[in-house]
């Protein structure tokens, strides 16, 4: 906020509001609910007022001060254009970056090790690129190990396990795969065969603590299995909500990317009226149920369009990450 004080930017009501329907549309819920969630849990109107004020004014300074060098050339969009992965129509793809650490003379405690101060190097604000290219032995090292997508049959099982249950824009822990540790982070997820896929979902929600005990557990999935053989529609999954954690019932529309890890590798692949075996989280076992699936084709001048916004907003995150280390050296701390 004082950066962007320091610009002239100061977000006015109108622009805060925006800033917090946009995040609730995102999280595919009802802004008004999702105000009164927060609010039920503690959150008073000052702080997420502050909140979202700092997140629009810190865009809208990036934009101001970096909008003009983050255009995109005919060339570069050309270069990003996706060429064919060879996966099948309705397969799951990956968008990957790894890095990997031979299990040498070092054993796999010393590649492990490498691993972490990796992550903790990726944790302190380093670009993975960069630290891939610093780090990594794998032969995508040069290429800050970017991977481009990956369908999920070209992953060994040990790669498609990990993967499967990443959420987008998170790295995975280190783990073992032919004679390597290995590191992933996942940048996006699609289903290969077109446009964008959306699925209209459902669930049922069994609660479970997530300390409960295994008795506890097998319980509480026996129930949801059983639910499961009752349904055969979105609207059974509607009319037996209340009779379940408050979270169950319709969840809207989602692109496999916004799902969790979990979530998106049970539905993946799911037709309209199927509905995915028991999923665990923190909250319980979750019975999804796909409503509907949406396909929109993409005409090849919207797949450049994609690609271009996708190559700015990327420009701009780089621009936005060395501007914070910035005001990080600069920042003096008053402590009292």
């Amino acid at each position: 906020l004082q950066a962007a004080r320091k610009a002239g930017i100061n977000p006015q009501p109108g622009d805060i509001r925006a800033g917090f329907e946009e995040i609730a549309r995102l999280n595919n819920v009802d802004a008004t609910q999702m105000e009164s969630q927060l609010f039920s849990q503690g959150v008073t109107v000052e702080a997420l007022d502050q909140q979202i004020k700092s997140e629009v004014a810190w865009r809208q300074l990036i934009i101001s001060r970096y909008g003009s060098r983050a255009r995109i050339s005919d060339s570069e969009i050309d270069a990003a254009m996706e060429p064919d992965t060879g996966a099948a129509v309705g397969e799951t793809e990956y968008l990957l970056a790894e890095m990997r650490f031979p299990i040498s003379a070092s054993g796999e405690a010393g590649a492990m090790a490498a691993a972490r101060q990796a992550i903790s190097e990726l944790s302190a604000g380093q670009r993975f690129s960069d630290v891939a290219r610093q780090r990594s032995t794998g032969e995508t090292a040069s290429l800050g190990g970017d991977m481009g997508w990956t369908p999920k049959s070209k992953l060994s099982p040990t790669s498609a396990s990990v993967v499967g249950i990443m959420n987008v824009d998170r790295i995975s822990p280190p783990f073992v795969e032919n004679g390597d540790v290995v590191i992933y982070g996942l940048r996006g997820t699609r289903e290969a065969g077109g446009g964008e896929v959306r699925y209209k979902l459902a669930q049922l929600v069994v609660g479970l603590l997530a300390e409960a005990s295994q008795s506890d557990a097998d319980a509480a999935l026996a129930r949801a299995n059983a639910v499961r053989a009752e349904i055969s529609t979105c609207e059974d999954v509607i009319s037996r909500a209340p009779q379940f954690l408050a979270i169950s019932g319709d969840l809207g529309e989602l692109t496999l990317a916004a799902m969790p890890g979990p979530v998106r590798e049970a539905v993946s692949g799911l037709e309209a009226g199927q509905i995915t075996q028991p999923v665990r989280s923190n909250d319980g076992f979750h019975v999804i149920a796909v409503c509907d699936k949406i396909t929109a084709s993409t005409s090849g001048d919207a797949k450049r369009a994609q690609a271009g916004n996708a190559l700015r907003a990327e420009r701009l995150q780089r621009y936005a990450r060395s501007l914070l280390r910035e005001l990080r050296r600069e920042a003096v701390i008053d402590r009292r």
